[in-house]
């Protein structure tokens, strides 16, 4: 159980700073993830970019507020992404009004591509389970 210094602390946090917190958290484990399934160093990281290792640690323990430049060049050197935007696609329902889904892969869908249908999957507890990712 956290200690009411801890709670008060917490509370007086500012939303925006917890988001950052834990945005740069996702980031650094991301990197680190990358890097062993490619089995760099920071410091092989640190000459692909032509970096002091010492720069790159202070960005892997959280020294360093990365721009998108600095995000790109991660993303470019090791050869996968690390922040992932998903877009959200607006279809029309049946039902009427405008419905939206998320596509994962940031790739182009055009309407033909993609119909929403207003079809429900019965499960054993009887619950409703949508088929689609849609809000």
């Amino acid at each position: 159980m956290r200690s009411k210094v801890a709670q008060r602390i917490l509370a007086e946090t500012p939303e925006e700073t917890k988001i950052f917190a834990r945005l740069y958290a996702d980031i650094v484990v991301r990197v680190n993830q990358l890097l062993k399934e490619k089995g760099f160093s920071q410091k092989d990281l640190a000459d692909k970019l032509e970096k002091r290792p010492s720069e790159v640690n202070k960005w892997l323990v959280g020294e360093h507020n990365f721009t998108l430049r600095s995000l790109a060049k991660l993303e470019a050197e090791l050869g996968d992404t690390i922040i992932h935007v998903p877009y959200r696609k607006p279809v029309s329902s049946s039902v009427g009004g405008k419905k939206y889904i998320t596509v994962y892969k940031n790739a182009h869908v055009t309407t033909t591509d993609v119909a929403y249908t207003n079809v429900w999957k019965k499960s054993k507890t009887k619950s409703k389970t949508p088929l689609a990712n849609v809000s």
